[in-house]
Parts: structure tokens; C-alpha cells; sequence
């Protein structure tokens, strides 16, 4: 008996042996609505499309996408994508093909490239980048499920697939996606091309990001220097993201420091294209649709506040030996020393905030 599923604006009909995972949904929703609010009408490639969802529902939700080719390396994924793509009525504007991303990519252009494999995305970037080059820029959304990897749990692994050196704190999934963008960055930047994230998500165990790519060479040598270090002191929990790691003890309470990166010390989000899915959420008839709303909501208020990394209020008590402030309470009272503060969708016990480090412990020690 064949297998099927409904997500978002699609039917499937799954096959066994070809990879689907229910769990990405809220992923591939999200994805969906930062496509949408994208300008212009542009064509797509799902390079690792298993399924075929991601990409059939790119085209199928949002009319601004013109075409998909939907790409695959196993061909009996490639007959489950073609059978899907056909079930939605995507009529002409798709194909499928059975090919390896790396050797399809450089051999095409499209406005949007997606990336989504086992694992980490590193290897494919440098042919995704050809890609894009030859499209004169476009978009690059990118998913890595090696998140034990990016947080600090695998330090040799970080090293060789990214070529930074992670950090094993309470803001390590931040941490993860600006290592990701860093090495995104640094690979394009040869070919011209400057990306910078207009889309950040971290959930579970993967890191979803989806890049505006530039062209020209001052583009790129400007997203270049949007990279840096942070520093971090595992006795205080102070830390400062720099061009350049300018401490070797901490200068709150003299603790040896730690150093992470090189990593993206610029903004994870474009408001403009948050605020264009918010809308865009409320006509979809999304299972999750109040949980999005509810995430996008968050994102816009930690992408207002310009700081590096968040305070957890658990790791605070933990560290400071003693009560720390509930969510709420410490909300408000940061809030009234003047300082910018939202809670952040990368960790449901902690608050952003531009206050100084000396305020924040401050303020929230009962």
C-alpha cells in the first residue's frame, strides 16, 4: 500500500527507501514564506530533493516562483519527485534529474539554490557558488543537521568542514549559524559573490539559512569584513564579538577567556522579508501557523537589538550561585535601565539585550 502525506499546499506520495522526515516540516513552511516574500520572479533548484517536497511546495505556495528542477542523485528519488510534482499539477515548470548537486550545479544557473543534505552543506557550496555566478547572484538557502558539530561537541570536526573553531556555551546554536555563514561567505567571496543571511532559524538539530548573493568584488570583500571572533568567559558568562579577539582574561572578573570563529558578526535577519512572511503566514493554511507567527514575531525583535549571543537565565543561576529572575521579570527590569531586550528563538530561557554585561548580572540576581 503507497504511502502518503499533505504538508503545507502539497499532496505526496512517498515511496519506500526514499527519505522524507515529518519532523522538517516547520522547516520547509518557514523556507517556504522567506521564498515568497522574495522579489522578483525567479526559478529554483532543490538539489538533494529526496521527495521532491521542498521544492514542489516552493513552486506550488508562492507565485513569484517561475520554475523547479528538482535533483537528485538516487533515482528512485527521482521517480518519487516526478510522481509529486506531477500529483501537485505543476504542469511545465518542473523537471527532475538524476545527478550528482555538485556536478549538476556548476552546469546550471538558477535564482535560488537549495541545499539541504545529511549533514553538513560545506561540500557543495563551492559548486553551488559556480551556480550562482553564473546567474549574475540570486539566493542560497542552506540547512545543516550537524549541529553537534557546529555547537562545540565535535572540535576537530568543526575544524576541518568549517574552518573555525566552535564554542560549547549557552549560546552555541548562535554561535552554529554565524560558523555556517562564515564559511559561506568565505567560499563565495572568490567568485564575487557577497552573501549575507536575510532568513536564520535553529531548531532541534539543524540550522536553516537562507542568504541574499551579491555580485562584485567590493560586495564581497565588504561581507568578508562582516567577520570576526567572539570571546567568552566561562566563569562570568561576559562576551564581546570583534574583527579580532582583544582579551586573553576576562575583563569583568580576570577568568581566562575563550575564543570562537572565524565567524558572521553582522545581522541574521532582513526585517523587511520577516515582516513579508508574518503576512504572508496569515493566508496560509499552515498546521503550524500560530507557532510561525509566534517564531517570525520573535525574530523581529531579536534582529532589532544589536548584540552578539543571548543570556540564558538557567546557565546565569548556575553560574552565579544563586536565584536568577524569572523570563518576565527579567524582561521588564531590563527594560527599565533604558536597554533594548527581547526574548530570542534560539532558547526558550533567555533574553537578548544591549545592556552591558555588568547590568545584566546586576539586574537579574534577585
Amino acid at each position: 500500500m503507497a504511502l502518503t502525506a499533505t504538508e503545507g499546499g502539497v499532496k505526496l506520495a512517498l515511496a519506500r527507501g526514499v527519505f522524507y522526515n515529518t519532523h522538517m516540516e516547520l522547516c520547509r513552511d518557514l523556507s517556504s514564506l522567506c521564498v515568497g516574500a522574495l522579489p522578483g520572479r525567479l526559478t529554483a533548484v532543490d538539489a538533494m530533493c529526496a521527495s521532491g517536497v521542498r521544492g514542489i511546495r516552493y513552486k506550488k505556495e508562492n507565485k513569484n516562483v517561475a520554475s523547479v528542477a528538482l535533483v537528485d542523485v538516487d533515482g528512485k528519488a527521482v521517480s518519487c519527485a516526478r510522481k509529486n510534482a506531477t500529483l501537485n499539477k505543476l504542469g511545465g515548470s518542473f523537471r527532475c534529474v538524476k545527478s550528482d548537486a555538485n556536478k549538476f550545479l556548476p552546469a546550471n544557473r538558477f535564482d535560488i539554490v537549495e541545499l539541504d543534505p545529511f549533514g553538513s552543506p560545506a561540500p557543495f557550496l563551492h559548486d553551488a557558488a559556480r551556480c550562482l555566478s553564473a546567474n549574475r547572484g540570486g539566493y542560497l538557502s542552506l540547512t545543516a543537521t550537524d549541529v553537534a558539530v557546529l555547537c562545540g561537541a565535535h572540535h576537530a570536526a568543526c575544524l576541518k568542514n568549517y574552518g573555525a573553531a566552535p564554542l560549547n556555551n549557552e549560546f552555541c546554536h548562535e554561535n552554529a549559524a554565524r560558523i555556517l555563514a562564515a564559511k559561506t561567505i568565505l567560499t563565495l567571496a572568490p567568485f564575487n559573490l557577497a552573501a549575507l543571511p536575510i532568513f536564520t532559524f535553529s531548531h532541534r538539530h539543524y540550522v536553516k539559512m537562507i542568504f541574499s548573493v551579491e555580485t562584485g568584488a567590493d560586495a564581497a570583500v565588504a561581507a568578508v569584513k562582516q567577520l570576526g571572533f567572539v570571546s567568552y568567559c566561562p566563569s562570568c558568562t561576559w562576551r564581546e564579538a570583534a574583527r579580532m579577539p582583544r582579551h586573553l582574561s576576562c575583563p569583568h572578573c580576570s577568568h581566562q577567556i575563550e575564543n570562537g570563529g572565524p565567524l558572521f558578526i553582522g545581522k541574521l535577519w532582513d526585517e523587511k522579508v520577516l515582516g513579508k512572511m508574518l503576512a504572508l503566514n496569515v493566508k496560509r493554511k499552515y498546521a503550524k501557523k500560530k507557532e510561525i507567527e509566534k517564531i517570525l514575531s520573535t525574530m523581529i525583535a531579536e534582529s532589532a537589538i544589536p548584540s552578539y549571543g543571548y543570556y540564558d537565565l538557567h546557565t546565569l543561576a548556575k553560574k552565579m550561585g544563586g536565584a536568577i529572575l524569572g523570563m518576565d521579570d527579567a524582561v521588564e527590569k531590563l527594560q527599565k535601565t533604558g536597554a533594548a531586550v527581547s526574548r530570542t528563538h534560539f532558547c526558550p530561557t533567555a533574553v537578548r539585550t544591549d545592556a552591558s554585561h555588568e547590568t545584566v548580572l546586576k539586574v537579574l540576581s534577585k
